[in-house]
């Protein structure tokens, strides 16, 4: 048995540029260590982004352009991730499996689906605090690297966070496993969903509420539209609805889409709200706050749970006997992207100059 820890760095948030790994025993002697840099074929935006803090990557920008894409390290990564008999872990690990997965829709290649721990999780479970990786090293008195964001180095530190962990609680690490626990589906939004209705407590709030938005963002009408009230009208869930019954949820997305209706995860842009009996009126927090206090420009009809399925000619029993319908992906849209030196050019310029045409 063997640990493999990895991390990714991305030029914008989404094309990955670097992955990094560090592999160790179960007594947590390294065995091996590689950071591999990749162009991304994507412009670089770290800084000055107006929601998300900025970011200096280690290498140059040149040195990732100088670097082949991630189709060149595809079967190395893939073979890396797939050994048998290791166990994976890494910290915030959803962020680095979605930068994996939409790689490999970009590239139309096979998607990696493996199963991780995730040390941050691990952590939050055990010390009620969802830090950074550099603050969760130094909380557990840690030496941390001056600079973060060098993917082999922050894995190498995933890796001495894990044993810190062990050694300050003396919980067997199969136990610490066991509890931050997770699986990557490739991207497969189905395989997830049925996943999410045989192990919930898998799911945190974060990455439920991204696979109910990409439900009501990707589900269509399973036949003729059938007329009703919410025929053309957006229906807004309670958000407590969202987190206590997701599957529940994601059925009755689909009904009402099947009634020509549409799925708002905002109350002051929806015509009707669900109502949840614990929706609190005083909580700002709460999507039920600006209706209750009167805060939309236009009327939204408040039904309760009951109400919606009698509007949905559908009752509790026949709710509960469907089967999760099946959710069709968009395909990846690619992006051109153009060098920094072509970015005040003309279109004919650069085609010019590509020898495309004189």
């Amino acid at each position: 048995m063997r640990y493999l820890a990895f991390d990714i760095e991305c030029c914008d948030g989404k094309h990955i540029c670097e992955f990094g790994y560090a592999i160790a025993d179960e007594q947590f002697n390294v065995l091996a260590k590689e950071c591999i840099l990749m162009n991304p074929e994507a412009a670089f935006n770290l800084t000055g982004r107006s929601h998300e803090r900025d970011l200096t990557l280690t290498y140059s920008e040149e040195q990732y352009r100088a670097s082949p894409n991630f189709i060149a390290y595809y079967d190395k990564i893939k073979q890396i991730i797939k050994e048998p008999e290791q166990v994976i872990i890494g910290f915030s690990m959803k962020d680095d499996a979605n930068f994996l997965n939409t790689a490999c829709r970009r590239y139309d290649l096979n998607p990696i689906e493996f199963d991780f721990c995730d040390v941050q999780r691990a952590y939050t479970n055990l010390f009620g605090k969802s830090l950074s990786l550099g603050n969760t090293a130094r909380e557990l008195e840690l030496s941390v690297p001056e600079r973060l964001h060098e993917s082999s180095e922050d894995a190498l530190l995933t890796m001495e966070v894990l044993k810190q962990i062990c050694n300050k609680t003396n919980i067997p690490i199969d136990e610490i496993f066991q509890n931050a626990r997770s699986m990557n589906f490739g991207g497969d939004i189905n395989k997830e969903i049925s996943y999410l209705a045989e192990r919930p407590d898998q799911f945190g709030k974060k990455r439920r509420r991204r696979i109910i938005k990409n439900v009501a963002k990707l589900a269509k009408p399973q036949s003729t539209i059938i007329k009703s009230q919410f025929t053309g009208k957006v229906v807004c869930f309670s958000s407590l609805y969202e987190q206590e019954n997701p599957i529940e949820c994601i059925n009755l997305f689909q009904q009402i889409i099947n009634h020509g209706g549409k799925i708002g995860f905002k109350s002051t842009k929806c015509t009707y709200y669900v109502k949840h009996e614990c929706d609190d009126e005083n909580d700002i927090h709460s999507r039920y706050y600006h209706i209750a206090h009167g805060l939309c420009d236009h009327t939204v009809k408040v039904v309760t749970f009951d109400e919606l399925l009698v509007i949905l000619n559908i009752n509790k029993s026949q709710l509960n006997a469907l089967s999760i319908s099946q959710i069709t992906e968009e395909p990846y849209k690619q992006c051109i992207h153009i060098e920094e030196s072509h970015a005040f050019a003309s279109l004919g310029e650069i085609v010019r100059k590509s020898g495309i045409a004189q």
